[in-house]
């Protein structure tokens, strides 16, 4: 009816517009998405092979873990190879901020750092400026395929824990995530002998220093 040019239809050509998705111009799920891109983004797909060898540091996924109104947070850097994970509380996912969070998190490592592989979400949009300061590369996943950077999600996981979905992280404090970076880094893992993420990353970092 929306559509039609019979006369007995005119009166009603106009209501579409008081459905609740009546103004909707575009299929669903048949649209590029409008917020934006993110400029010299490098797919996953030209990141080198060892990577995946899981057997150098330096080789690390970047995520957020969103809590309460999906704001506030904490941005996690995991090292594929040794599972060490730095967290960094966040209040807000502008690509400024959460930028210069990794550069300051990292940079004390950034002698090993090779490689950053993110997901497409905009916060990480400022990549190339952390690449500058750490000289390192960038990649990022395919669209909806989260599991491209499996590690650092299942360290998420891990550290739901401690902080659950609706976790209003602006009643969390620095020295609460620090607590629970320790925890996490220092506990065994099994796929390790039952080492630690921090047993690990010195053993291959004692490695690197030698080659």
């Amino acid at each position: 009816m929306k559509h039609s040019h019979k006369r007995e239809d005119q009166p009603y050509q106009l209501l579409y517009k008081d459905l609740k998705h009546g103004r909707r111009r575009r299929k669903r799920g048949n649209y590029h998405d409008n917020r934006g891109c993110i400029p010299n983004r490098v797919s996953i797909e030209k990141r080198a092979a060892i990577v995946e060898k899981r057997t150098r540091l330096g080789d690390v996924e970047v995520d957020l873990m969103l809590g309460k109104n999906h704001q506030s947070g904490l941005l996690v850097i995991t090292d594929r190879a040794s599972l060490r994970t730095s967290l960094v509380k966040i209040s807000t996912r502008a690509s400024r901020t959460i930028a210069k969070s990794i550069i300051r998190k990292t940079k004390p490592c950034a002698h090993w750092l090779k490689n950053i592989t993110y997901d497409n979400d905009l916060a990480f949009a400022l990549h190339s400026l952390v690449n500058k300061e750490l000289k390192a590369q960038t990649f990022f996943t395919h669209p909806y395929t989260s599991q491209e950077k499996g590690t650092v999600e299942n360290r998420i996981g891990v550290r739901r824990r401690f902080f659950p979905n609706k976790t209003d992280f602006t009643k969390v404090t620095a020295k609460q995530v620090s607590r629970v970076e320790k925890i996490h880094n220092e506990g065994p893992v099994r796929k390790f002998n039952y080492q630690t993420p921090n047993d690990i990353f010195i053993q291959k970092l004692n490695v690197a220093l030698i080659t």
